[in-house]
């Protein structure tokens, strides 16, 4: 006789038929309410044409935008206009993410109905918008999350093959997006600042070094690849050619600065600026630069690659003579990169759910901040007593799992940090740039908060703080306790979640 079937795919059996119900409704619904979808935007026409050039598989002339959504175009047939295959496509991407965050979800052991309703909430009209459009936040999405669960499949279960995986949508993610090129040193960065904060409790040193080696040289050689291939047909080693260019976003507010050696460059400058603050319906100015470029190729005599060099020379000294000044955008990037990313589509031309998907991204960024707030402060406790005065005898199995579960929260942390700190720094924080890790930043609400749990839970058995006249008594215990704990994580391949 047969046994019972307990799950589908990684989820509770109950999870998963909820799930596909949901997925084929949400599937209906949005091609019912969108019925123009996939939607032009602003930078459609720019990856339309990096498509065409690619179909042939030869570049003619070095492209502007990195070939990964160029590819998908191809694949849907979106090379001249954009058709609802690509639309029904990014739908299948967007609930593949969602099914295989809720996978990494159940190992930590929510209920069925927090699982239901983790699914629920990024089915709604906010998260999917990204599909309807000719962009690349979808795509970006799906690789990144991917990225993440090659990560934690890879740490739970200690098989290179996740990790090769990882890497190579890494690779993959910076010729989607070029923002991703450093993506593999920030993981890296993670995990050694995780080793030395919990020495005896984590990854050790060769693991750490392992897993940097596979995804720095994978990545470094799927983009350096291409790099190189630009480099060789067109001169130049890069993905795109306009990161010079785009770093003049950031000194937008105090170009006027500029010595009076580039008189000619900087009044054209502050025209195109200036015009953009009266004309543009926003009236920030900060994107006046491709406005802009025509004329400064007029003036300079250069062509687009040698004029993002030129510009980010320029830039690079205006920074340096107001860096307060390049600070303040920065910071107040910050700002707008948290804001709410929904749009027309969204929103249905509705002032009521531009409201509503208003307060619940505010609602859902607080309750992430006070999240972290409590998990940071939790863990730099954990780090600096290393658990001296904490009786965790009877609960090491529970101390195990919260360690693998504050693990697997990091680094979905680590790819929203990043992403965040790139588009701030280098660009103007636009919060459609943050909608490729809105997923992420849901499933760490969910996990975060099943780990403030587990943080009780632990507080309840390992009584943290015991009187001065028991410390001695307990003092062998503790060690035990520590030495049995640290053994077991570092020996042991890692529990599920």
């Amino acid at each position: 006789m047969r046994g019972k079937i307990h799950s589908i795919a990684g989820l509770p059996v109950r999870v998963a038929i909820i799930y596909a119900l949901l997925f084929t409704f949400a599937f209906w619904f949005y091609s019912i309410m969108w019925v123009n979808a996939p939607v032009m935007g602003l930078d459609s026409g720019s990856y339309m044409r990096a498509a065409r050039e690619f179909s042939d598989f030869r570049l003619d002339q070095l492209q502007e935008r990195a070939p990964g959504y160029p590819l998908l175009l191809m694949l849907t047939g979106s090379t001249q206009s954009p058709t609802r295959r690509l639309f029904f496509v990014s739908l299948l991407l967007h609930f593949g993410a969602i099914w295989l965050l809720a996978n990494v979800l159940n190992r930590a052991g929510p209920s069925e109905i927090m699982l239901t309703l983790f699914g629920f909430l990024l089915l709604l009209p906010p998260y999917v918008e990204s599909a309807a459009y000719v962009l690349t936040e979808n795509l970006t999405e799906a690789i990144l999350v991917t990225v993440f669960i090659g990560l934690v499949l890879w740490y739970l279960n200690d098989q290179t093959v996740w990790l090769i995986i990882s890497s190579i949508t890494i690779g993959f993610s910076a010729l989607t997006r070029p923002t991703y090129q450093l993506l593999a040193l920030a993981v890296l960065f993670y995990l050694s600042i995780l080793r030395c904060l919990f020495p005896s409790a984590t990854l050790n040193w060769r693991r750490v070094a392992y897993a940097g080696l596979i995804l720095v040289t994978s990545s470094a050689v799927i983009v350096g690849g291409y790099a190189f291939y630009n480099y060789r047909n067109f001169g130049y080693f890069t993905v795109t050619p306009k990161f010079g260019l785009t770093l003049s976003l950031k000194t937008a507010h105090f170009v006027e600065r500029l010595p009076d050696e580039y008189a000619d460059i900087r009044k054209v400058l502050v025209e195109a600026r200036d015009n953009e603050l009266l004309t543009s319906p926003l009236h920030r100015g900060n994107i006046y630069i491709w406005s802009a470029v025509p004329s400064l190729k007029k003036l300079t005599g250069l062509e687009v690659p040698e004029l993002s060099d030129y510009m980010l020379r320029l830039n690079i000294l205006l920074i340096k003579q107001a860096p307060l000044s390049f600070l303040e955008d920065v910071v107040s990037a910050f700002g707008s990169f948290a804001l709410p990313s929904s749009g027309k589509l969204a929103n249905f031309d509705s002032r009521i759910f531009q409201l509503i998907w208003g307060v619940f991204n505010f609602g859902l960024m607080g309750g992430v901040a006070l999240n972290l707030t409590v998990l940071l402060g939790a863990m730099f406790l954990f780090a600096m007593s290393r658990l001296r005065h904490c009786n965790f005898g009877e609960s090491l199995n529970e101390l195990h799992v919260l360690f693998s579960q504050g693990i697997v929260y990091g680094l979905a942390a680590t790819i929203v940090a990043y992403t965040a700190l790139i588009s701030c720094v280098f660009e103007v924080g636009d919060p459609r740039y943050r909608v490729p890790t809105d997923s992420l930043i849901m499933f760490m609400l969910f996990l975060g908060c099943q780990l403030c749990c587990r943080l009780v839970n632990l507080v309840r058995l390992g009584d943290v703080s015991p009187s001065l006249s028991r410390q001695e008594k307990l003092g062998s215990q503790v060690a035990r306790s520590i030495h049995e704990t640290s053994s077991s994580i570092q020996n042991d391949s890692p529990p599920p979640v």
